[in-house]
């Protein structure tokens, strides 16, 4: 099966759980660490079986849901019943959702937690999307940032991506797309900062040594 037929929802669990689907098979998975390859059981089944995803070695147990737990998101956007339903689902992912209604919730919603992510829609009723995650962007610049639209033209999507949002989506935003591309960017972000950290850390230890 080709990478691109697979659905957003089975595409996010693969890099979750460090498996890879093995070409031309379908659904027979390979562990990322181990290599090792298995079929899982679905015979009369009507719902994936428990540990569907697992590798039998169990070199990948509980990849990636630890750290989905632990990141927190801001979604902004005044349309509250899509809000709502969107939250759900994230929550349902594992994801811990703020949700704000207009820019000036979300500000002071920035400002009471840090977020590992924000989704904000490009058309707000008080603070345009844009000037929004320009601000948010300014106060950290390795928080993961989407951008939701329903009326997009080219030079919204342009701008946003000038200003930094690392992926933009139209609405009605499906709530697979939305999770993988969460997930996606999040993850990259995760190991940014971590690499910001570890540079910050080299820089400390190499002037010390250089003081002494």
């Amino acid at each position: 099966m080709s990478v691109n037929k697979i659905p957003y929802h089975i595409r996010r669990k693969l890099d979750q759980k460090q498996i890879d689907l093995v070409e031309g098979e379908e659904f027979t998975l390979r562990c990322r660490n181990c290599s090792r390859a298995w079929t899982p059981d679905t015979r009369n089944r009507q719902r994936l079986p428990k540990g569907y995803w697992k590798c039998p070695e169990g070199c990948n147990e509980a990849v990636g849901e630890m750290e989905t737990r632990r990141m927190r998101v801001l979604l902004v956007d005044d349309d509250i019943p899509l809000t709502k339903s969107l939250a759900a689902v994230m929550r349902k992912s594992g994801y811990k959702v703020s949700t704000a209604f207009t820019g000036t919730q979300a500000l002071e919603a920035s400002k009471e937690h840090p977020f590992e992510a924000v989704i904000l829609d490009i058309r707000l009723p008080d603070i345009d999307g844009v000037e929004l995650l320009r601000h948010i962007r300014s106060e950290d610049p390795v928080i993961g940032t989407i951008m939701l639209s329903g009326a997009a033209t080219m030079e919204d999507a342009v701008e946003s991506l000038n200003q930094g949002a690392d992926a933009f989506i139209l609405k009605p935003a499906d709530p697979e797309e939305l999770l993988y591309r969460l997930g996606t960017v999040t993850g990259f972000k995760r190991l940014e900062r971590e690499l910001r950290q570890a540079r910050a850390r080299y820089t400390e230890l190499f002037t010390i040594i250089h003081e002494d």
